[in-house]
């Protein structure tokens, strides 16, 4: 059984690292510069010379797409750390103390609820304005009340299990039972859900981008490069495909990783 687990979130896992170990070695060892704009070689079909081709500018696509991955995952991976510590603070505090505490936390959280997460996005993004931030703070703001449920719910579960009646009369109180005895059994369900959701949100913050919400020219986000690509799907489609390509190797490439880490039943 752990044999099988194992394999399932490895071989993501590892092609997931390899990509991203090519991704560095290419950013280290391309010769374009992904902001150098060189109009005569614009649009110019994927060739040995520019192996993804080249966008309207005469801009490296492949340059520009190993330049991008930066802030096509690590804003959506700074996103998810801040959203997990932010709700499970919350979710912890919620259904250790209970009663009025509990009460509001759990009306703040419906009331953020009550909106899916792409539109609060979108209209958060709206009101402070594009840009890369922005948006980070956007999604973070409608992403955090998943945890916060999701610890709450398995707090309250496990409250009144005769081991944690049994650290009450041991003298453990407070911090020291959601450290010892809360935060042990909500990790593998925070671990999974930070894995599957980490192609959520790259999937989010590139669409924020192709609506001109998001990370902003010349900055080659993935789905920035997609909106420059828009225009010219029908006679340059690389401009488009390849950055599309990206992101869902890497979104499939997370949901598998976090399917693999399923806690056992």
């Amino acid at each position: 059984m752990i044999s099988i687990k194992k394999s399932r979130w490895a071989f993501p896992a590892i092609c997931c690292a390899l990509l991203i170990i090519a991704i560095i070695i290419g950013i280290l060892v391309t010769p374009y510069d992904p902001y150098q704009v060189n109009v005569a070689e614009k649009l110019q079909k994927p060739s040995s010379f520019h192996w993804f081709g080249t966008d309207h500018l005469g801009r490296d696509v492949m340059t520009r797409l190993v330049f991008g991955a930066p802030y096509t995952l690590m804003f959506p991976f700074l996103v998810l750390i801040v959203s997990t510590f932010i709700g499970s603070f919350f979710g912890l505090i919620s259904s250790h103390l209970g009663g009025k505490a509990d009460t509001v936390i759990t009306a703040v959280m419906d009331s953020f609820s009550s909106v899916p997460n792409l539109l609060l996005a979108v209209a958060i993004t709206g009101l402070l304005g594009p840009g890369l931030i922005n948006t980070f703070l956007a999604v973070m703001i409608s992403w955090w009340v998943q945890y916060a449920r999701i610890v709450r719910g398995v707090g309250i579960t496990i409250r009144n299990e005769p081991y944690m009646l049994a650290a009450q009369l041991s003298g453990s109180f407070g911090a020291k039972t959601i450290y010892r005895h809360l935060l042990p059994n909500t990790m593998p369900l925070i671990r999974e859900l930070f894995f599957l959701d980490m192609g959520t949100i790259i999937l989010m913050m590139s669409s924020l981008s192709f609506l001109g919400l998001g990370a902003q020219p010349p900055i080659p986000e993935w789905g920035s490069m997609m909106l420059d690509g828009k225009s010219y799907l029908q006679i340059a489609p690389w401009i488009t495909i390849f950055p599309a390509t990206a992101i869902t190797v890497f979104v499939m490439l997370f949901y598998f990783i976090g399917k693999g880490l399923k806690p056992r039943e």
